[in-house]
């Protein structure tokens, strides 16, 4: 090489260490026909290639390919919403006729059980030879015409579909090959402007110095346990063990003073109309999650809207007699890490799937909840947190302006601080019931509250391992707009 002393010092360590050299196809300079890039590997192979479209600077963008064999198969799967929303449809009159409240718990477990089957009998698995690039939805349906049309034309024979196929196909190839240059073309020309899009790209890595996804666990002798089942083992032990009921101290003042009658203590909980009801389901954020029973809120955008008159009357029925279906209290709890990727399950953070027809009866009860509040004021104006309507900056700024006003006219001035440790999981659930009675809070509301926090259970799943189940004796319920 006439690349100097440096270059030799280079490769000789290189040597030293095993390493093997890759350059790319061609030059990478606009100055010179220069190779300026350089990379080494061991144990892989490395394809440099450059791209030789337009760019704003003096050097060519390159594209890094690595050819990696996984021994583990990638599953893909579809699920065909059509079908399952026509199934639904089908199948009204006989919910209909069974929808029997006075067993609420057989009558709701037998509903999610169909849904659940009903979706697992209308996804398709399938094996991913290879990555797929997301699609814009456009294409995706003109693609899913063409198969349509494909499969009409195998069992005609017709020689017009035919051609309109081949035709169609021509097509949708030309429109991939354009939506898949204009992303490269927008990604390179992007990489290196100020958009917030590069700028984050770029410094998320440092904003986020470690991962939450978990790999394993140190169990207390120190060993570290990888295996799935193991590790969910491990941390029901642990998380059945920190639900455990505390003991409290009786008599206690938020559960055993003398109780105050307020003149709303008869108050009922508003029924649910359904307009409100489907306006609630409406705007409810969509998401894929499974809950413990399998089924997401996405499937709300294609159940049957007949359907929610039926949980209509059970969101009626569970507000004036706060009577929950026992599956409502049953959660999928996932694990997160709070630090490092192999840590004790102390230093997890819980994330609990809740029930996805519980999660719409807590949002109208949360309305209901808060006209009361209003109504009877018993939020001041300083709370600024967890309220629709406010803001925490407001606080905060008004917090700095209080300070700023005692220092400017030489007062002392001294600001305490405090967290409690894990708070949010050390929910006492008489206790709370109890101070909520104290501030007026009628009886319908808290039974309904008393039979939502009660008898709760949770499983944990790390990878598709589940642990057994176990009970939930404080804390509230995580992911709920109630907490």
């Amino acid at each position: 090489m006439d690349d100097g002393k440096k270059a030799d010092t280079l490769l000789h360590w290189a040597d030293d260490q095993s390493l093997a050299h890759v350059v790319p196809n061609s030059h990478t300079s606009l100055r010179s026909n220069r190779v300026i890039d350089y990379a080494f590997i061991k144990g892989l192979n490395l394809d440099i290639q450059v791209y030789n479209g337009n760019t704003t600077s003096d050097h060519l963008p390159i594209l890094s390919v690595i050819s990696l064999n996984s021994s583990q198969y990638k599953l893909g799967k579809n699920i065909h919403w059509k079908v399952f929303s026509l199934f639904s449809e089908y199948t009204f009159s006989f919910w209909e006729e069974n929808w029997n409240l006075s067993s609420i718990d057989i009558t709701y477990n037998n509903y999610i059980r169909i849904l659940y089957l009903l979706s697992g009998r209308c996804t398709i698995v399938f094996n991913l030879n290879k990555y797929r690039s997301a699609l814009p939805a456009e294409i995706r349906s003109f693609l899913s015409y063409i198969r349509a049309l494909s499969f009409r034309q195998l069992r005609t024979k017709c020689s017009t579909l035919k051609k309109e196929v081949c035709f169609l196909k021509k097509i949708a190839k030309k429109e991939l090959n354009i939506f898949y240059a204009t992303q490269l073309d927008n990604l390179i020309r992007l990489r290196n402007s100020s958009s917030s899009s590069s700028f984050w790209y770029r410094s998320k890595r440092f904003f986020k110095p470690s991962s939450s996804s978990l790999y394993g666990f140190i169990d207390i002798s120190g060993q570290i346990v990888k295996e799935c089942d193991r590790m969910c083992n491990l941390a029901a032990d642990y998380y059945e063990n920190f639900f455990k009921a505390s003991t409290i101290f009786r008599p206690h003042p938020y559960t055993d003073s003398p109780p105050t009658i307020f003149d709303n203590i008869s108050e009922s909980i508003p029924e649910v109309t359904l307009d409100e009801l489907l306006n609630t389901v409406i705007s409810k954020k969509k998401k894929k999650s499974l809950d413990a029973h399998g089924l997401s809120n996405h499937m709300f955008n294609f159940l049957d809207l007949n359907y929610w008159s039926l949980l209509l009357n059970l969101y009626n029925h569970s507000f004036q007699k706060s009577i929950l279906p026992s599956a409502w209290k049953d959660t999928r709890m996932i694990l997160l890490a709070k630090k490092d990727s192999i840590c004790p399950p102390s230093l997890t953070r819980p994330i609990s799937l809740l029930d996805s027809f519980q999660k719409i009866g807590e949002k109208l009860f949360l309305t209901r909840f808060c006209d009361l509040l209003a109504r009877r004021g018993l939020l001041s104006d300083s709370q600024s947190g967890f309220r629709e309507h406010f803001r925490l900056q407001t606080r905060l700024l008004l917090f700095l302006e209080d300070i700023y006003s005692l220092m400017s006219n030489s007062a002392p001035v001294c600001t305490v601080f405090v967290d409690f440790r894990a708070a949010f999981d050390q929910l006492w659930y008489l206790g709370c019931i109890g101070k909520l009675r104290n501030l007026g809070i009628p009886s319908s509301y808290l039974n309904w509250i008393e039979a939502w926090l009660v008898n709760r259970r949770c499983y944990i799943e790390i990878n598709g391992c589940k642990s057994r189940w176990f009970s939930i004796e404080k804390g509230g319920p995580q992911g709920s707009v109630l907490t």
